[in-house]
């Protein structure tokens, strides 16, 4: 981890030669211990858990990959009868949208270039996407531009994505012009729904978006622990788990 900022479990396994259960066990003490930073699929660096900066687009592709998948099936299913949809940046909007492709037919707007990378493969769906200001990474665009775009569009269902999830903060990320985007298409979507892996409950990026009552509901993967899944249905917020 002196050399990276990330590392999968199966990687780990491989170079130790050990089995990933006990990759698992060890990560779990090390995080205890506060040396790094365990998540669904492996570890980041430890200064990620204090850091008000997003780890990397390359580091966040290899990091909970399945729990993503499983994510990105959940949202596809919950599409019928839609004909506008939003999907935000992100490497689970990717899996949102590699999951669309075959199931899905309509118009789809995006501020990110990958996503739309991926969806204009498909012959049934029609991408749009707004102007602005291009950030590296995720591929994403922001500014008064996009914003004036969003405000005329008018999705049937919104896929979000997040920093982090608090029942306290609400829903939060990173960067504040990509924060003001959300905003803008919650204003004008019939149904919206965050996307976040289960490392992303109970944490809080710098920047609020909304509080969880204005969205429909959050989608995430079957490794939330019950716990947590329990005390924010508690809170009246509906959690769609991907199997």
């Amino acid at each position: 981890m002196s050399a990276r900022r990330s590392i999968s479990s199966d990687e780990l396994a491989e170079a130790l030669g050990v089995s990933v259960e006990t990759v698992r066990r060890d990560l779990r003490t090390l995080d205890e211990t506060r040396q790094l930073q365990r998540v669904r699929g492996g570890a980041i660096h430890a200064e990620v858990r204090t850091s008000n900066k997003e780890p990397s687009f390359t580091d966040r592709t290899i990091l909970a990959a399945d729990a993503k998948n499983a994510i990105g099936e959940s949202a596809a299913q919950l599409l019928l009868g839609a004909n506008t949809v939003f999907v935000d940046i992100g490497t689970t909007a990717i899996a949102v949208a590699r999951a669309m492709l075959g199931s899905f037919t309509g118009t789809v707007i995006t501020p990110s270039m990958w996503v739309a990378e991926v969806l204009s493969s498909g012959s049934d769906i029609d991408v749009f996407m707004p102007g602005g200001k291009v950030r590296g990474g995720d591929m994403s665009i922001s500014g008064s531009t996009a914003r004036a775009f969003l405000r005329d569009v008018n999705p049937d269902v919104a896929f979000l994505g997040t920093g982090g999830i608090d029942i306290g903060a609400g829903l939060t990320d990173f960067e504040l012009q990509e924060v003001d985007i959300k905003r803008t298409v919650l204003q004008n979507s019939q149904r919206s729904y965050a996307l976040a892996d289960s490392s992303k409950f109970m944490t809080r990026a710098p920047f609020k978006v909304c509080d969880l009552s204005e969205l429909t509901g959050i989608i995430t993967d079957p490794d939330l622990p019950s716990d947590t899944l329990d005390s924010f249905v508690a809170g009246g917020v509906e959690i769609l788990t991907g199997l």
